[in-house]
């Protein structure tokens, strides 16, 4: 199920879930930070095959979540290594009470994975505050929502014609990489999330990992200016 993306990197894709009564892929990403412990992002639905399979690479040391949409199996992961630190935004802290935390992300990064993956964080939605992280050695981004690349199968076999037309128009799709209209619409402030995106693509990524869709594997700059032109512009 892992498949190694750069080396240290590795993504293994999950189930389909349900959100506001549509389909969404689901996807996680494992890390192996320089001590040799892992960190492990929007961690998807454990199973015996993938905890087997994290658990030849390494100890988990971090578990990541981007956004508090992302919160459904943090859980089960936390009850397979209660060792491993659990990390989150604010927002998703205060929606899983039942979860313990070692503490809260925004912008700078913990000293865990200080300099090995950097972190840019966006609050200019009133609905959701969400991290999209960069992996210097791999030169990968790595995003949960901001960016979303469906594949025109995936939308073919999940999502009904009318939505297939609105994903499209909204630019949601492989090739472009926009987040969905809401999303775009509610993101208020925009002069503050520019340099951010400025300064992630000043970092030339070339590949970009995304919870949603496609997995960009050359030329993940280009794919970005592209994905927040939208923001940038």
């Amino acid at each position: 199920m892992l498949e190694p993306l750069r080396l240290n990197l590795w993504f293994a894709d999950g189930g389909v879930v349900s959100f506001k009564g549509f389909d969404y892929p689901t996807r996680m990403v494992v890390v192996r930070l320089a001590d040799g412990g892992l960190w492990l992002w929007s961690p998807v639905e454990r199973t015996a095959e993938i905890e087997d399979e994290i658990r030849a690479l390494g100890p988990v040391r971090n578990i990541v979540s981007p956004n508090k949409l992302h919160h459904l199996f943090l859980g089960e992961w936390q009850a397979a290594f209660p060792d491993a630190n659990l990390w989150a935004t604010a927002a998703t802290i205060v929606k899983c009470k039942e979860l313990r935390f070692s503490g809260v992300l925004a912008d700078g990064a913990p000293a865990e994975w200080n300099g090995q993956i950097d972190q840019f964080y966006f609050t200019n939605s009133p609905f959701m505050d969400e991290l999209i992280f960069f992996h210097r050695a791999s030169r990968t981004a790595i995003i949960a929502d901001l960016s979303q690349t469906f594949s025109a199968t995936f939308l073919k076999r999940h999502w009904p014609w009318w939505m297939r037309s609105i994903a499209k128009l909204s630019k949601m799709i492989e090739g472009w990489g926009y987040p969905p209209i809401d999303y775009r619409i509610s993101f208020r402030n925009r002069a503050t999330a520019r340099p951010k995106i400025r300064e992630l693509i000043g970092r030339h990524p070339e590949h970009v990992v995304v919870a949603h869709g496609e997995v960009v594997r050359t030329d993940g700059e280009a794919f970005l200016r592209r994905a927040f032109s939208w923001l940038l512009q």
